[in-house]
């Protein structure tokens, strides 16, 4: 006969886990997944830098010393600088200092290292306006006989006439039209050649400037006389200079002409009539026409 009394005792209960007990288990369980998670991180960057270093570290050249500017830059390491001599501090000479002002201008030279430029179709050599015949004039240049240069004679005939000299102006400024119209009249009578030699071209005539002028007599008859050689001596004190000068034909273009002179300024004119050059020389310019560049080429 079996033993019957436990069968009705009642069954012992489980203990029960709180709603609040549960939540926070949960919560400490993600952190912990969360913080595991972040050390695989850490440690699979770790080893794939490692990597990196060892397979950089593998194909560097035996010379990688030579480390580029970028790179340098990059890693906040100034690079070795270019190795170049140093020129030695010292004065330049003439044609260097030509050198560097046409770099710094970016403007042309002559021969003789004087700046050149065209400014609305006029030529200026180191700023002195130029008319040949390699340097013509615009038709529609108008700039009148200058006062400066007119002031400049003032004084200079004032100061010959105390010396028993008279100079005047029979010539002076003239426009495009007043040259084409006196040079067209030369060539009608002595043919284009010969009136080259003493007569401008209209846009190519020095008095269109307003810097020239022609004084007493324009013509051989001149030559010689006491008002010739009074001005040949003393222009220069005033600004003036010979403008075509005797034995300078081949280089001017024009004959020798002691009766036209030309304004540049005290300071300027000494320097050429000291130098014994005629304008052109002393500049470093030519004065031909292009075609009869052209012919003599041919």
């Amino acid at each position: 006969m079996s033993d019957k009394r436990n069968m009705h005792r009642p069954a012992q209960r489980k203990k029960q886990v709180s709603r609040k007990e549960l939540v926070l288990f949960t919560r400490i369980k993600a952190v912990f997944c969360m913080f595991l998670f972040a050390v695989a991180v850490v440690v699979c960057v770790k080893v794939v830098q490692g990597l990196t270093q060892s397979n950089a570290i593998a194909t560097t050249p035996q010379n990688a010393g030579a480390v580029d500017d970028n790179a340098a830059q990059q890693a906040d390491v100034p690079a070795d600088p270019p190795k170049q001599t140093q020129a030695p501090e010292s004065t330049p000479d003439d044609s260097v200092k030509e050198t560097e002002q046409t770099k710094k201008n970016g403007k042309d030279v002559t021969e003789k290292g004087y700046t050149i430029e065209t400014i609305d179709g006029i030529t200026y050599v180191d700023g002195v306006v130029i008319a040949n015949k390699s340097y013509p004039l615009p038709k529609d240049y108008d700039p009148g006989f200058s006062e400066e240069a007119q002031a400049a004679f003032d004084k200079l005939s004032a100061d010959a006439y105390n010396d028993g000299i008279y100079l005047f102006i029979c010539s002076g400024y003239r426009s495009y039209e007043m040259q084409d119209e006196l040079y067209n009249s030369y060539v009608a009578d002595w043919g284009k050649k010969k009136a080259d030699t003493f007569s401008a071209r209209p846009g190519y005539s020095e008095h269109q400037t307003g810097f020239a002028m022609d004084i007493n007599d324009a013509s051989d008859s001149f030559i010689g006389t006491p008002e010739a050689e009074w001005l040949e001596k003393h222009c220069t004190d005033y600004g003036f200079i010979i403008r075509y000068k005797k034995d300078k034909e081949s280089i001017t273009g024009y004959k020798y002409e002691p009766w036209h002179i030309r304004y540049l300024g005290v300071k300027l004119a000494k320097k050429v009539e000291k130098s014994g050059l005629c304008l052109e020389e002393y500049f470093g310019i030519d004065s031909h026409y292009a075609e009869d560049d052209k012919k003599t080429k041919d």
